[in-house]
């Protein structure tokens, strides 16, 4: 199986200059704990729930923005690439999404959750 066939292709951005109040809101809102970080189209960074706790010992919500805390060096994988390859790389690295990266351009994004659902829906 190929990640183009389970990657969530409506994937939730931010910009590296948003606030971390701004993100918490939208982790909440999309019920999501990470999302990439792009800047004029480009994939930039990723930020998850763990990096603003982790910014949070050094500053506030109200004054750390994206670029504060985000991870800059970003593993991602291209639609092509197949699933077990991609659970292997989460399990090795210890993450827990992958964003899909295609021609430069952010298309999707794979979590562990899209992994297991698929795996219990193949039977």
């Amino acid at each position: 199986m190929k990640v183009v066939e389970l990657m969530n292709k409506n994937v939730t951005t931010c910009h590296p200059d948003e606030k971390l109040s701004v993100i918490v809101n939208k982790f909440e809102l999309f019920n999501i704990a990470g999302m990439p970080v792009v800047e004029k189209g480009k994939l930039v960074g990723i930020v998850c729930q763990t990096d603003i706790l982790k910014g949070l010992k050094t500053g506030n919500m109200q004054n750390l923005t994206v670029k504060d805390v985000m991870v800059t060096n970003v593993i991602f994988a291209s639609p092509t690439e197949s699933v077990v390859t991609v659970a292997k790389i989460m399990v090795e690295k210890h993450i827990n999404r992958i964003p899909i990266v295609e021609n430069d351009s952010l298309v999707g994004i794979v979590t562990r959750g899209d992994i297991i659902k698929a795996v219990a829906e193949s039977g």
